[in-house]
C-alpha cells in the first residue's frame, strides 16, 4: 500500500512540475511576442540573455498568436506587421540567412509574406518597403 501511495505522489509531483514548466514557457513566448510587437529590442535581448537562450536555436518553435488584426505567426511576422523595424533587425540578425529564407507553416518565407502584405494593404505599418529592403539585404 505504501508503494502505491509513494508512486502516486511522485506522479503528481512530476505532472505539476511539467505544467509549471509549460506555463513558464508560454509566458516567455508571450513576452517575446509582445517585445516584437512593441519594437522593444533591448527587452528581447535581456530576456534571451537571462534565460541563456540563443534565438537561432528556438526561433522555429516560437509562434505568436493572433492579436489586433495579426493572424499569428513568427516573431519576424509580428514585428513586420506592426512596423517594429528595430526588433525585426535584431531578430533577423540572430536567426541568420537560413532563418530568413526558411518557409513557415503557410509555405511563405518572410520576404514573400511581407510583399503579399504590401499588396493586400492589411498591415499596421506604413514602412513595409523598408522591411523588404532589409530582408533582401540579409539574404
Amino acid at each position: 500500500m505504501k508503494v502505491i501511495y509513494v508512486a502516486s505522489i511522485a506522479i503528481f509531483l512530476c505532472v505539476g512540475s511539467y505544467e509549471s514548466k509549460a506555463s513558464e514557457l508560454d509566458r516567455v513566448v508571450s513576452s517575446l511576442c509582445d517585445y516584437a510587437k512593441n519594437d522593444n529590442r533591448s527587452a528581447m535581448r535581456k530576456k534571451l540573455k537571462q534565460l541563456h537562450l540563443k534565438l537561432r536555436h528556438v526561433y522555429g518553435g516560437i509562434t505568436c498568436g493572433a492579436v489586433d488584426g495579426f493572424s499569428g505567426g513568427s516573431l519576424l511576422r509580428v514585428s513586420t506587421f506592426f512596423g517594429s523595424l528595430n526588433a525585426a533587425k535584431f531578430i533577423a540578425t540572430k536567426i541568420g540567412k537560413k532563418g530568413i529564407a526558411s518557409a513557415e507553416a503557410d509555405g511563405k518565407n518572410i520576404m514573400s509574406w511581407t510583399e503579399s502584405l504590401i499588396s493586400s494593404g492589411g498591415s499596421k505599418a506604413t514602412n513595409l518597403q523598408d522591411f523588404v529592403t532589409y530582408y533582401k539585404s540579409k539574404s
